[in-house]
């Protein structure tokens, strides 16, 4: 049996060299004729995209509202920052280290010895990268960029100049470092044409992950956003902010908004809410400080909706301004009219129930009109759907259907009750009978340019916003008819008389809605006050639109006095036409917009 072992000893050796002679015959037979798969190299190569520069959001002026900048973030490694470059494992000759000290210290305005305490962490703590500071000087980094020990991060962050300036109407953008997105306002709503296209970034990294920068190369640059312009004038909505957060304090309001808009183009010259908030900062407001209630905020409208039945009455045909008409509300051809918060006379024309505010005969004429007719003629001047304006979040009111108009609806929807506007809904309208009949979407976007090019270079516009008729729900001798009634709304003897602007004349109408309970019927001590106006109402020129939310209710002297607030406060013509008057009073002289009155112009002391 010992033969058959040495036997089985001896053919060991040959088999597995048998076994290895033709492994490598395969190996070359495989290589000649190109079949070995390739090996990845070990995790060397860097491949990872870089983020586009978003575009900037401009007022019409010029003035930047939102842009982007690159910023760096540096960190010292100080285990490489104590070790010799050329020969490993040798320590870094002092001088270079105090060289790199210096410098960083200099180029980031850091005290040297904290720059010299983080390069002692890694003796000290066995610590690697210890966070410097944030620059963004592009002369700066250039110059730092030469430090082998120093870690970069590059960052986009986005700014908002203006701060507060505007914010509902901005809108900000998620804190996403690597994909951040627009959340809110403009910043959302143009999001694909601000965001830009990423680029690619090839080269090469160290066993410690690190980017090797001397062996960047760039395979894709990225392409920046575009740059979107506003209607908005900074100057007009600067002085409209600073108005309105004076106002509420005034007034003790829980909120106020306006919107001031150009009568012939239907853009927007100024939107805005008071309170604000801070779009570098959201996370520190609610999200009720971030809505933009010029918008997104539905509300029964009150006693401005009774411009919008005379005009359909006059445009019918039906009465004219000065048609007589009886305030007795016992007539029995109606169904329950509503009744007035003050005596009215027993006889009053259509110009003057407008311009005194009468729910009985404003409630008479919408009973007349019948529900088919004045709900055609709300449509037709833009309510119940939403306005098309470039912000999100636009709500489209409620103008319910034909089958839910009882007979209490066709006397109250006339005055303002149970039909819901929004605030631009109102201004486009009322836009419409300063612009003769003619009603044009409302915008506030002008274009939208190739980043960093200038507005107006026709190369470089991807978008420009062209003139929209919406419709022409009144003829023009009709508009003019109405704006002719509703200049005694701001004069003695009107619900606004506060709302007068020297020099100049003003159509007019106030709104003191009750505000809806969420199980039905109203509050009785909480209001939305509004006044709505064109100027000058001989040539209009900008629709300008207030409205008070909760200013505090009163209708006694002693608590008026008390409270610091005037009487009747809660009431449109006592608050919101003079915040209207203060506003108008700035955006004609802005606009260097010529008088029209220039008897009631007060005339200056001499100096």
């Amino acid at each position: 049996m010992a033969w058959r072992g040495e036997k089985i000893r001896f053919w060991i050796p040959v088999a597995l060299l048998g076994v290895g002679l033709v492994g490598l015959v395969v190996r070359l037979t495989m290589l000649h004729l190109g079949y070995v798969e390739i090996q990845k190299e070990p995790t060397y190569t860097l491949i990872r995209n870089t983020i586009a520069v978003r575009g900037s959001i401009y007022s019409s002026t010029g003035i930047p509202y939102a842009r982007t900048k690159v910023v760096w973030e540096y960190a010292v490694d100080p285990k490489a920052g104590n070790e010799d470059t050329v020969h490993a494992g040798r320590p870094v000759d002092p001088a270079v280290r105090w060289a790199n000290i210096t410098n960083l210290a200099e180029s980031l305005n850091l005290p040297q010895v904290k720059v010299m305490d983080a390069y002692a962490e890694w003796a000290r703590r066995g610590r690697r990268y210890v966070f410097l500071a944030t620059n963004e000087d592009e002369t700066v980094h250039a110059r730092l960029s030469k430090i082998h020990e120093l870690s970069v991060s590059e960052k986009i962050v986005r700014v908002y100049p203006q701060g507060r300036n505007l914010s509902q109407v901005i809108g900000f953008v998620s804190r996403d470092a690597t994909n951040a997105v627009g959340v809110a306002g403009i910043e959302q709503r143009f999001e694909r044409q601000l965001r830009g296209v990423p680029g690619r970034v090839t080269g090469r990294k160290d066993a410690h992950g690190r980017e090797l920068r001397i062996l960047r190369e760039f395979t894709a640059e990225p392409r920046p956003g575009n740059d979107v312009y506003l209607t908005v004038d900074h100057n007009i909505q600067h002085e409209v902010e600073r108005i309105l957060l004076e106002g509420r304090l005034r007034h003790q309001a829980e909120r106020v908004w306006a919107i001031v808009l150009d009568a012939k183009t239907s853009a927007v010259l100024a939107m805005a809410t008071a309170p604000d908030y801070d779009p570098g900062n959201f996370t520190a407001s609610t999200g009720a400080l971030r809505k933009n209630y010029a918008v997104a905020q539905v509300y029964d409208p009150g006693s401005v909706m009774k411009t919008i039945t005379a005009c359909a009455a006059i445009n019918e045909g039906m009465v004219g301004p000065n048609t007589v008409m009886s305030t007795d509300r016992s007539d029995p051809r109606y169904y329950r009219l509503p009744t007035d918060s003050h005596k009215m006379d027993d006889f009053m024309t259509v110009r003057d129930a407008l311009v005194h505010s009468c729910n009985v005969i404003y409630g008479k004429l919408g009973y007349d009109l019948g529900p088919r007719r004045l709900r055609s003629y709300m449509t037709e001047f833009g309510f119940g759907r939403k306005s098309g304006i470039e912000l999100p979040g636009e709500e489209k009111g409620l103008l319910p259907p034909l089958n839910k108009w009882d007979k209490l609806k066709q006397s109250r929807a006339p005055i303002g009750q149970g039909v819901s506007v929004t605030a631009i809904q109102l201004a486009a309208a009322y836009a419409c009978i300063a612009n003769d009949g003619e009603l044009l979407q409302p915008y506030i976007v002008e274009r939208v340019v190739e980043h960093d090019k200038s507005p107006d270079d026709a190369a470089a516009v991807i978008y420009q916003h062209e003139r929209q008729v919406v419709g022409h729900p009144i003829r023009p001798d009709t508009a003019r008819k109405v704006r002719e009634m509703m200049l005694g709304v701001a004069k003695k003897g009107g619900t606004a008389r506060r709302a007068a602007v020297a020099g100049y004349t003003v159509a007019g109408k106030t709104g003191t809605a009750q505000i809806a309970r969420p199980g039905g019927g109203y509050y009785d001590d909480q209001f939305n006050g509004s006044f709505i106006g064109i100027v000058p109402a001989s040539q209009p020129r900008v629709v300008i639109l207030v409205t008070y939310h909760k200013p505090f209710t009163c209708r006694r002297r002693d608590t008026a006095e008390a409270r610091g607030v005037p009487i009747y406060n809660h009431q449109g013509g006592v608050c919101a036409g003079p915040t209207f008057s203060e506003i108008a009073a700035f955006v004609l002289r802005y606009l260097a917009v010529e008088p029209d009155v220039p008897d009631e112009v007060p005339e200056e002391d001499d100096v």
